[in-house]
């Protein structure tokens, strides 16, 4: 990702301090309170990571349902924003790294961690990691993780290629490792995700909503990467 494309709104227009808390609920009896922002539009809201974004509740649900395939794995959250992912999957497993790539939502991070530690027995790590070859993923121990999540990460089809060289470097090189994906497809990437994957040696699998979603979104989709 270019010195460019690496800014965040938040260097733009000031956060303002209409911070709600928001309530879900998931499968295997969790309860979250979140907070963060409503979204009102995409192209003026201070930072995208202070947002609960509709399919970041599409994943929780798969892991909260799914759960085995998450327990006691070494995971890491790509992108996540108010942590929605990342604390579904404390439950399971004592190994979770959130990372995002605007480190002014970190605050906002550490209160939905405090505000949710009755699911966690060791609390999440915050670390900031931008896409693509940048400083910030140096910081990280190569093809160390087991199970990579993210939801709502693709916006335009140039985060694509980025997403996937860093998911490439930190997704462990066994078979079974693992990277899930949802989002609302709003500018049909579809093409572009399947042609990415294939370029960095990723079997692309997708999900069926309906089997743990009782009304999908519109255009909301879910896949899962393993290696080839």
């Amino acid at each position: 990702m270019s010195d460019d494309e690496s800014y965040c709104l938040t260097d733009i227009y000031p956060i303002e301090q209409t911070i709600e808390i928001y309530k879900y609920t998931f499968f295997d009896n969790i309860n979250l309170k979140i907070k963060g922002q409503e979204l009102q539009n995409v192209n003026t809201q201070p930072s995208t990571g202070l947002l609960p974004w509709p399919a970041s509740s599409i994943l929780a649900n798969y892991i909260s349902k799914y759960n085995q395939e998450f327990k006691d794995k070494n995971i890491l959250e790509l992108g996540s924003g108010v942590g929605i992912g990342a604390l579904v999957a404390s439950k399971y497993t004592d190994r979770v790294m959130i990372t995002d790539g605007d480190d002014k939502i970190f605050d906002l991070l550490d209160e939905n961690l405090q505000l949710n530690q009755e699911l966690f027995r060791i609390k999440p790590i915050i670390k900031l990691l931008l896409w693509g070859e940048n400083q910030t993923l140096q910081n990280f121990e190569f093809h160390s993780y087991d199970t990579i999540i993210g939801s709502d990460l693709i916006y335009v089809n140039d985060s694509i290629d980025p997403l996937f060289y860093t998911v490439d470097k930190l997704l462990s090189m066994n078979s079974e490792s693992t990277f899930y994906l949802s989002f609302l497809d709003r500018k049909n990437h579809l093409p572009v995700i399947e042609k990415v994957s294939l370029k960095y040696k990723f079997n692309m699998i997708s999900i069926n909503l309906n089997d743990f979603i009782e009304k999908p979104i519109s255009n909301s989709k879910m896949f899962k990467f393993t290696r080839m």
